[in-house]
């Protein structure tokens, strides 16, 4: 178990890295996470040994704090609410992590191969959220979790690129959850007047 003074460093390590990543991209340099976190470059080095290993702590913190934010979710929100909430911060958080990400294919870092327990966890927490939101009828029947993914997928691909405003965002998001939604007139059915 980490000392409290310790997690506290490595907290403080964890979040000026982040901010100095944004700023700085792939050259951001360990002494000026230091000098931002308020601690030694040793210190820096003690809970990280490389940069990698440093972008990839960052990378799995913000991984649990969606999993804490699904945890929420299950006590605080309806099922049908639950699954769009949690499916928009997911994407939400793509959103402002292109320079992480560019950092990590830069140093050939493998997260599929370092969040394995994260990467499972999160296909539960959004399995369970979509079977809540069809028993509430909020999402139609036929979808399953692999079409989610690959939904998820290309959202959240468009959200890190940067290249589209969070109004265009939120229209995209709005019109794949109509997609998702039960359909007004069951399939087969003609409406009247069309």
């Amino acid at each position: 178990m980490m000392r409290s003074d310790a997690a506290r460093n490595r907290a403080k390590v964890l979040a000026a890295a982040e901010v100095v990543l944004d700023e700085q991209g792939p050259a951001a340099r360990m002494d000026e996470i230091a000098r931002r976190a308020g601690v030694g470059v040793g210190t820096v080095y003690r809970h990280f040994a490389t940069k990698e290993a440093l972008y990839a702590a960052i990378v799995a913190a913000r991984v649990d704090l969606l999993l804490r934010e699904a945890d929420r979710l299950r006590t605080a929100a309806e099922p049908q609410a639950a699954f769009f909430t949690f499916f928009t911060r997911i994407v939400a958080d793509a959103a402002t992590k292109k320079a992480l990400t560019d950092a990590l294919r830069d140093a050939g870092v493998d997260l599929k191969a370092e969040q394995t327990d994260q990467r499972v966890r999160m296909r539960a927490a959004l399995a369970e959220f979509l079977r809540g939101a069809q028993r509430a009828g909020a999402v139609r029947p036929d979808v399953d979790l692999p079409e989610i993914l690959a939904l998820l997928r290309g959202a959240s691909m468009a959200a890190e690129t940067g290249e589209y405003s969070g109004p265009v965002l939120d229209r995209a998001l709005a019109v794949l959850f109509d997609g998702l939604r039960p359909p007004a007139y069951p399939p087969g059915s003609h409406r009247s007047g069309l």
